[in-house]
């Protein structure tokens, strides 16, 4: 694996750069809020003989910078823009999980003819005034006590019982990632994801005509089937999948079926 950072190039991104986007298509990964690119080691190795992954850590998160001022899709959308514009990529395809699915579904809306697949992970979409005020309250409590205070809720309903369990280090790991936000970088992209569906509207999704996959879990309460189903409705060429017993961190916890389960997308729609 080719890992790169360029600081100046892209004002700044730190990314991971799987191949050679020269030999092979180029697919871009996007973490969730919170997280950083690491969340896709995993997957790399079952894509990369197919394509060139690129990974990259968003604005405020990983070895990326954190701009002053408050945080929009825009920014983030134009975060990949520069990043493909330093590596010289034109046409690829697009997976985003959570945030990075907000990110995508931006990008897509605003440069639909650059994607040759779009593929939206546990992303909301619509979401009510119910469930927006209780992604508003956990901002609330991060914004009041600091991002360990939401941390094991947030372990709890992204993980199933038995992974939890299970796998002690990798929890320990994700505690570890949420206690290296000591600047407001992290609280700047959950303020907008907490707030998203007002500027989300500037960004319809009938026009992304690409080959798109929708995928989420039967028990993710934050980015549920019916968002799921409502984004396959809007976008003109798209599929659904629901995988029964996944929670929102289904990518990591299910990494390689869900791995497979893009890949297997992406090269029967080639």
């Amino acid at each position: 694996m080719k890992y790169g950072m360029d600081k100046k190039g892209h004002q700044g991104s730190g990314y991971r750069l799987a191949g050679n986007p020269s030999t092979k298509p180029v697919l871009v990964l996007i973490h969730g809020v919170g997280l950083n690119q690491d969340m896709w080691l995993p997957w790399i190795p079952i894509l990369q003989p197919d394509f060139c992954v690129l990974t990259f850590d968003l604005l405020g998160h990983g070895q990326s910078r954190n701009p002053t001022g408050h945080r929009t899709a825009i920014d983030f959308a134009d975060q990949l823009h520069e990043l493909l514009a330093h590596l010289e990529v034109d046409r690829f395809a697009l997976a985003g999980f959570s945030l990075g699915a907000l990110v995508s579904q931006t990008f897509a809306s605003l440069h639909s003819t650059r994607l040759t697949h779009l593929v939206l992970l546990h992303s909301v979409y619509q979401r009510t005034e119910e469930q927006c005020n209780s992604v508003r309250e956990r901002y609330q409590i991060t914004r009041d006590q600091g991002p360990m205070a939401t941390v094991e809720l947030a372990i709890a309903r992204w993980f199933t019982e038995p992974y939890r369990l299970a796998h002690g280090e990798a929890m320990d790991q994700l505690r570890e990632i949420f206690s290296r936000h000591t600047d407001d970088g992290y609280l700047k992209a959950y303020y907008f994801f907490s707030n998203a569906e007002a500027e989300m509207q500037n960004y319809p999704l009938k026009q992304v005509n690409c080959p798109a996959l929708v995928i989420t879990g039967s028990d993710d309460a934050g980015s549920t089937p019916a968002m799921a189903e409502a984004l396959v409705r809007d976008l003109p060429n798209a599929e659904l999948i629901i995988n029964p017993g996944h929670r929102h961190m289904g990518p990591v916890e299910f990494a390689e079926k869900m791995a497979n389960q893009v890949l297997s997308f992406l090269l029967t729609h080639d």
